[in-house]
Order: C-alpha cells, then structure tokens, then sequence
C-alpha cells in the first residue's frame, strides 16, 4: 500500500502542477503530460512493488499506536481527510488508503516522522481536491479534446505500456472527474489503429 500511496502523491502533485500552470485551452501539452506522468508512476510503482516485496520481514514486529506522538490529530480527523481530499477514490479505495497510513504510522520506524507524514498527507489531500475541482471545471468540448489528444498519445505507446494506462484507469485512482477517467477508458478501450 505504500507503494500505492507513493504513486499516488506523484501523480496528485504532478497533475496539481499541470492544472494550475497550463492555461485550459492548452488541452494537448496537459494529455501529454498527464499520460507520460500516468506512465512513469506505474513503472516507478511496479519496481517499488518488487523491492519492497523482497525486502518484507516474515513476522511483522508488534506495532505502536498509530497517532502516538502526534499531538491534535485524531482517527476521525485523518478519515475525514482523506474523503474530503481524495474525492476521485471509492470509498473502498480511501479506506485502503487510511489502513494503508494507520500501518505506516503505527510502524515504529515512522516514530518521530509521523507530524511530517501526517502533514505531506494534508497537502497532498488539499492539491489533488484542487487539482480535480480545476478539471471538474473544464468544459464540454476542452473534455472531448483531452480525451482526443490522450487517444493520440495512447496509440503510440507500446503495448504492454497501454495495458498498464488501462489498468490505472479501471482502478480509478487517478485523479481526474469520475466522467474524464470513464471517457479516457472508453476511448483507450477501443481498438488500436495501426
């Protein structure tokens, strides 16, 4: 899950960045942008996977309460953080992501870092609700031509590299409107022209 939670405070950021600097009407430098950023974090995140699978212990050593140490922040208070901040998740996929953080800050390696991760997570939260409320914002025809221009891009990949695009879409997690995620599906789930 930290590896999930590490692809997804690289795309957040990343796509916060592509919102407010590009102006809406540059719809081909964003969709490029968007699916080479959407491509980076799933080979980043394959690697991590596999590092971190290898390097797991085989008995987890007992766990620390996860808010220790950190003062004025409570369980109701991450959870509400995270449904207000990731509003592109389901509400299985954000509570993923709060066990997936209760485990990280219950570990007690993250002892002292817990302020700063609780932090990162708050910023995080607050880019990726701005950055889809920006999307949200796009009209009609700027929607149509992001979806045409990532369609363009996504010819060229290679195919494994599609795969992997139409794997990200189809679990959600990336951080567009609901409607601009399922419109990129529908037009990368068609077939490929040659």
């Amino acid at each position: 899950m930290l590896n999930l939670q590490r692809v997804r405070r690289g795309v957040f950021v990343t796509l916060l960045f592509a919102v407010t600097a590009a102006p809406a009407y540059a719809a081909e430098p964003l969709t490029l942008f968007l699916l080479k950023m959407l491509r980076d974090q799933i080979a980043s995140a394959a690697i991590e996977s596999a590092v971190n699978s290898a390097s797991r212990p085989a008995a987890p050593p007992p766990v620390a309460p996860a808010l220790a140490g950190v003062h004025g922040v409570d369980e109701e208070q991450l959870r509400g953080l995270i449904d207000a901040g990731f509003v592109h998740l389901t509400a299985v996929q954000r509570a993923e992501v709060y066990a997936s953080l209760t485990r990280m800050l219950a570990d007690p390696k993250n002892a002292l870092a817990r302020p700063l991760i609780i932090e990162q997570l708050a910023q995080q939260a607050s880019a990726v609700r701005g950055a889809h409320e920006q999307l949200a914002l796009l009209s009609e025809s700027q929607k149509r031509a992001i979806v045409a221009d990532a369609r363009a891009e996504y010819e060229r990949l290679r195919p494994e590299e599609r795969d992997q695009l139409l794997q990200l879409l189809q679990s959600r997690v990336a951080p567009i409107p609901r409607d601009l995620n399922d419109r990129m599906l529908a037009a990368f789930s068609a077939p490929v022209q040659q």
